[in-house]
């Protein structure tokens, strides 16, 4: 049952929200509010896609399951499960809600902060505080509680150096050949990458250069930030790109085949095949060479 719920005029300046939506083109701010009123008393919500579409965007063309996810990512909702039902809850909900307290009970169970303890299994923490956080000077406001609100990071995840942080040789590879876009923390991309296993790492430093050749093409599409390119997985539609594109490696049957064309022609093609038999830098295995290999080829026409 949807319900009346509170929106404040600083919602509609929310920086963070506003580039999220360019980041993934989806409507993040008017689905977020409108999810607002599909949660209880506390703040949660069953993670029912499809009817959360519903309920909030009936007449948007677009997959609901992406936008919570998106919205989880950057912390705006928190998934969780209990009893292998999947349900959602907004971190700082009590900061920012008047609830009537004629307002039903949640029949929700709420998310266990000691999962060691429990069945419940928090899928995403918290990184970023709710839409209206950061609003000025009011009590709801105030910097201090809502820093203590957001969830640090575990400590493998930023790993840290004394002083000055470090950041590993392969992840600034990535960082200095990925496009620049305003606002882009380095700190959180590299968050996103320490989490990463070793092959999605590679093939997410794979998929940068299909990506810059996806945007020169299309020059009105803006650049996602390095986080998101990381944390929704969206370079794998470009390693795809980076494979087909891969040049593929040369058999001894393709060097065959070359010195077959090249006896019978009096030709080679050193663009192509590299320097030819008799150089010093020849590809070509020594097996496949014959004995008259060599000899005169520097006159054949290259």
């Amino acid at each position: 049952m949807a319900r009346i719920r509170t929106i404040k005029p600083e919602f509609f300046k929310h920086e963070e929200l506003f580039e999220a939506e360019q980041e993934t083109g989806l409507p993040l701010r008017l689905a977020f509010a409108g999810l607002w009123t599909q949660c209880d008393r506390e703040g949660r919500f069953v993670w029912r896609p499809r009817q959360l579409k519903v309920d909030v965007l009936p007449y948007d063309d677009i997959d609901f399951a992406r936008v919570l996810d998106a919205l989880c990512t950057r912390g705006f909702v928190q998934k969780y499960e209990v009893e292998n039902r999947a349900f959602g809850i907004v971190p700082s909900w009590k900061r920012h809600q008047v609830i009537n307290n004629r307002e039903t009970a949640s029949a929700i169970p709420e998310p266990v902060e000691n999962l060691e303890q429990s069945d419940a299994i928090v899928t995403r923490r918290s990184r970023v505080g709710h839409a209206s956080q950061g609003e000025g000077k009011g009590r709801e406001g105030k910097g201090r509680e809502a820093k203590a609100s957001l969830s640090e990071p575990s400590s493998d995840a930023r790993p840290k150096s004394k002083g000055k942080r470090t950041y590993s040789s392969e992840f600034e590879a990535f960082w200095a050949s990925y496009p620049r876009t305003p606002n882009m923390s380095k700190l959180k991309a590299f968050e996103g990458w320490h989490k990463l296993v070793d092959e999605d790492r590679i093939a997410c430093a794979l998929a940068v250069e299909p990506y810059k050749a996806f945007l020169k093409a299309k020059p009105d599409r803006p650049v996602m930030h390095a986080t998101t390119f990381i944390n929704e997985r969206r370079f794998e539609g470009f390693t795809e790109i980076a494979a087909a594109s891969a040049p593929k490696p040369i058999t001894e049957a393709d060097w065959q085949n070359r010195l077959v064309y090249a006896r019978d022609n009096s030709k080679w093609h050193v663009e192509r095949w590299g320097p030819m038999p008799g150089a010093a830098d020849c590809q070509v295995p020594e097996t496949l060479l014959q004995p008259t290999d060599g000899q005169g080829w520097a006159v054949w026409d290259a």
